[in-house]
């Protein structure tokens, strides 16, 4: 399963393609618990979008840290992240967009989880 994905990051990072784009992007999340500020999770990434026909494809890789509550930034728990999917249109009002994301931890156990998220529009 790991060469699969290798091989699919490796395919979409160098895909020639006149539609591609190449970007840097950022992501912080804070998280709360019944009102109260947990951690901070702040993220870094390069990805790579490209379109074949009607699919949209995209993948990224970064790193990150999650930083508990009182806790310096450098001092939180890091991890490599990655995330790719496909995106397609259906009959000018159906989007679905299917994507894995991946938080590979140092320590603890590695968090996998796959999103699928559909919007109709009238």
């Amino acid at each position: 399963m790991f060469r699969i994905i290798q091989f699919l990051l490796v395919y979409i990072f160098i895909v020639p393609t006149s539609s591609a784009e190449t970007y840097i992007a950022t992501r912080q999340e804070l998280w709360f618990n019944d009102s109260s500020y947990t951690k901070t999770s702040h993220h870094i990434k390069v990805g790579k979008n490209f379109i074949m026909g009607d699919y949209r494809f995209f993948g990224e890789l970064g790193v990150g840290e999650d930083i508990s509550e009182g806790t310096p930034i450098g001092s939180g728990l890091s991890y490599d992240y990655l995330r790719f999917g496909v995106t397609r249109k259906f009959f000018n009002s159906l989007r679905l967009n299917v994507n894995y994301r991946s938080k590979m931890k140092s320590v603890g156990k590695d968090l996998n989880w796959i999103v699928i998220n559909t919007k109709y529009t009238f």
